[in-house]
C-alpha cells in the first residue's frame, strides 16, 4: 500500500538509492539513512513550496544546489546531501520522492524486512499496534513494516495482508483474539455513545 510512482521513475531512482544503500551499508549507516530519508519525506510533505522549488525545471540547478546546501547541510548526513547534489547535476531531482520510495524498498529487501498492510475501522492504539507487529513479526518470520489504513466499512474487524500470502494458522488464532478485542472496543463505543444520547 505504499505510495504509487511511475515504474519507469522509479526505476531510475532505485538506481541512485542502490549506489546511495551500497556507500551506507559499507559505512554501517544503512538503517541510519532509512531514518534520515524518511524524516526528508516528511519535510517535504510538510513543505510543498520547499519539493517544487528542488524539482521545478524553472528554477537553476545552481540555485537548487545553493537551496539544498542551505536546507540539508549539517542536518543530514553528507551522503544524502552529496546524493541529491549527483540527483540535480543529472537534471533528476524531480525524482527525490521516487528516490526515498527506491531507498526504502531496496533497504527492506536488503534486510528482509516486510510490508504487511493492517486495514482496521479505526486507528490502533499503540498497545494493539505493538501486538499486531509481533503478531505479524511470527507470521512472516522476519521484521516488519505496518501500513496503517483505517476503513470504516471494516466493523470492529481487522483484514492483515503481506502481498499475496494468506495468515496461516498458527498466526489465525492471535489474529481473531485482536478482531474480537476490536469488535468489543467499538462495540462498547456504539454503547456509550447510544448512553450518553438517551
Amino acid at each position: 500500500m505504499s505510495g504509487s510512482f511511475d515504474e519507469r521513475e522509479l526505476a531510475v531512482a532505485r538506481v541512485y538509492a542502490g549506489a546511495t544503500l551500497e556507500l551506507a551499508s559499507r559505512a554501517g549507516a544503512a538503517r541510519d539513512v532509512f531514518e534520515e530519508l524518511q524524516g526528508l519525506r516528511a519535510v517535504l510533505d510538510r513543505d510543498p513550496s520547499f519539493e517544487r522549488a528542488l524539482s521545478s525545471p524553472l528554477v537553476e540547478k545552481e540555485a537548487r544546489r545553493g537551496l539544498l546546501e542551505k536546507a540539508l547541510r549539517d542536518r543530514a548526513s553528507d551522503l544524502v546531501v552529496n546524493t541529491l547534489q549527483v540527483m540535480n547535476a543529472k537534471g533528476r531531482l524531480g525524482l527525490i520522492r521516487a528516490f526515498v520510495e527506491g531507498y526504502r524498498r531496496e533497504f527492506e529487501e536488503q534486510n528482509g524486512i516486510t510490508e504487511v498492510d493492517v486495514v482496521t475501522a479505526e486507528p490502533l492504539t499503540a498497545e494493539q499496534r505493538q501486538r499486531t507487529e509481533r503478531v505479524a513479526s511470527k507470521w512472516t518470520g522476519g521484521e516488519v513494516r505496518l501500513v496503517e489504513v483505517v476503513d470504516p466499512d471494516v466493523i470492529g474487524g481487522l483484514v492483515f495482508k503481506a502481498g499475496d500470502r494468506k495468515v496461516n494458522r498458527s498466526v489465525s488464532r492471535e489474529l481473531n483474539v485482536m478482531k474480537a478485542r476490536l469488535f468489543d472496543r467499538a462495540s462498547q463505543q456504539i454503547h456509550d455513545l447510544a448512553s450518553a444520547r438517551e
